[in-house]
């Protein structure tokens, strides 16, 4: 049996040693805005800037019972759970509460709905931040005070995305103001900049690769 000489041995333990070693891969930045609905929920995601998935989460009551109601919620809340493991979500914009609604009834509904995602988003330790609605509406129109079809206009104006559904639209703006935050947007204009700057405080609290 002929024997390995010294340099062959040596170059293939080097070989072999080196499937031991772990693969080092750069983690991509995928964010996902979500806009929480108790009709529609809107979710977009990006992925380096780039959209890969947009959709409204359609929900309609199945009762007036407590345990309908809570069904309905869990539902909501694994379905965007789904499109977050789906694309290995790292960071997560979800819009505040607008106490706008004379219907007591809906925003305690709404408030669950925020909070149970913020719950699995904290159970997961994915790092996410929560926009005020009209931190959200600066972003886009520059202004805290904007209609919905002022929105829907200023993101095709600044953006270049069409969207026929306003929480599409506000989970678009949501994932942008990440995208932002990540350093993935080169121009800003002055109001943007003070809206990233207000949500570095809670970005602080994270460590976001």
């Amino acid at each position: 049996m002929q024997r390995l000489r010294k340099d062959q041995r040596k170059s293939i333990f080097e070989a072999l040693s080196s499937f031991s070693e772990p693969i080092k891969e750069e983690r991509m930045n995928v964010v996902a805005g979500i806009d929480p609905s108790l009709t529609g929920t809107g979710i977009v995601i990006l992925s380096e800037g780039e959209i890969v998935e947009k959709k409204v989460i359609k929900s309609k009551p199945s009762g007036k019972a407590p345990l309908a109601e809570i069904e309905r919620l869990l539902e909501i809340k694994a379905r965007v759970k789904m499109d977050l493991e789906k694309y290995n979500v790292t960071f997560v914009l979800i819009e505040g509460m607008s106490y706008m609604s004379k219907k007591t009834r809906s925003i305690i509904q709404l408030a669950a709905l925020n909070y149970i995602i913020r719950e699995y988003l904290a159970i997961k330790r994915i790092p996410f931040i929560v926009v005020a609605p009209s931190t959200l509406k600066k972003f886009v129109t520059g202004k805290g005070i904007a209609h919905k079809e002022v929105m829907l206009l200023e993101t095709y104006k600044r953006f270049g995305e069409t969207f026929t559904d306003n929480n599409a639209c506000d989970a678009f703006a949501l994932a942008k103001c990440g995208s932002a935050l990540l350093g993935e947007m080169e121009k800003l204009t002055k109001p943007q900049k003070e809206v990233i700057k207000l949500l570095e405080e809670q970005r602080e609290t994270f460590e976001i690769a």
